[in-house]
């Protein structure tokens, strides 16, 4: 007889720098001990563009489980990190961690949301550890608890402090899984612990926890999770370079809406001392994959009446695979460089 699957979750990984706001370019892989986990409980994950579904033989099996169902987060497209915003991230040294057991109270009925923000922010941001963590602000006047990703302590045997640096923690033996450290009852730090020095590290962990997800179907009879990126902002500059451009002696650029979102051009010195005419935008500009706003390069533009001769129609938009940084400001915002 042919075995009847319930769908008990839907998972959209969502991105608002696509147009349909759907992450299309990144997929979902089984970690390792997932696909023996999933066999077990009479579970089929069926993945799609920007998520996957859940079916389930029989939703029972997964009553009273404490062990999680972990999926790893890919990403396809390496400019990911420069169209997210994701401050803090390095893609080499650490990862988004997202799991069930405790959805945000702002999560709304259609989709529970599976992080605190409203976005994908720093505090779903953890470092990777082969083995051994610091811990911050380090006191040896207080005492440090350790725990797994479900709040169960570790044991003590499993933790060594050490000797001449205090604050460094080495883990002993320890499983795959997410580390937590409290000072009393506050979370100081969290680290994913992989034992394996070598490994293919994923763009994020997804944790979906059996037994919750069991509870909240029972609730809900369908679940739907999200996780949503939001696009980085860059404060964007023209360089009008092309000496067909140099005749005209009062340019501006302006959006199609007729509103000077752009400071007034000033002069600067490129590449082989070539003159170029700059125009910074007053504020930071959404990347796009694809943008309803048009620009246009303009002279003799005055809001007070009708448009100046338009130059430019359409200027080209500013891409994610070329970022710039004013390193002699702290703080200071990315650059995006469109050169006419």
């Amino acid at each position: 007889m042919q075995q009847v699957y319930s769908l008990l979750l839907t998972f959209m990984v969502q991105h608002r720098y696509f147009r349909d706001n759907l992450f299309h370019v990144a997929d979902i892989s089984f970690a390792e001990g997932t696909a023996k986990l999933i066999n077990d409980l009479g579970i089929v994950i069926k993945p799609f563009k920007g998520g996957f579904y859940l079916l389930c033989s029989d939703p029972e099996l997964l009553k009273g489980e404490q062990r999680s169902i972990r999926l790893n987060l890919n990403c396809q497209d390496t400019q990911y990190i420069n169209y997210s915003d994701l401050p803090s991230y390095q893609p080499r040294t650490s990862l988004l961690y997202f799991d069930n057991q405790i959805i945000p109270a702002g999560s709304n009925d259609e989709s529970l949301l599976l992080h605190e923000d409203l976005f994908v922010s720093v505090k779903d941001i953890v470092q990777v550890t082969h083995g051994k963590l610091t811990i911050p602000n380090f006191d040896q006047g207080k005492e440090y608890r350790f725990t797994d990703a479900i709040g169960d302590e570790l044991h003590p045997g499993r933790i060594q402090f050490s000797a001449n640096n205090p604050n460094e923690v080495t883990l002993l033996n320890l499983p795959e899984g997410l580390v937590r450290v409290y000072s009393g009852d506050e979370e100081i730090e969290r680290v994913y612990h992989q034992p394996k020095a070598i490994w293919t590290k994923p763009m994020g962990i997804i944790e979906i926890y059996a037994g919750e997800l069991y509870n909240q179907y029972k609730k809900k009879e369908q679940i739907d999770y999200a996780v949503q990126f939001n696009y980085r902002q860059t404060i964007w500059k023209y360089f009008v370079v092309s000496p067909v451009y140099q005749k005209f002696n009062n340019l501006s650029i302006v959006n199609k809406g007729k509103e000077q979102i752009f400071n007034a051009p000033q002069k600067q010195r490129i590449l082989q001392n070539q003159e170029a005419l700059v125009f910074e935008s007053k504020d930071r500009i959404p990347l796009l994959e694809q943008s309803g706003e048009i620009y246009q390069l303009v002279d003799n533009y005055d809001p007070e009446l009708p448009a100046g001769k338009v130059i430019l129609k359409n200027l080209a938009k500013a891409s994610p695979e070329q970022l710039y940084y004013d390193t002699t400001v702290s703080d200071a915002p990315a650059y995006s460089h469109i050169y006419i």
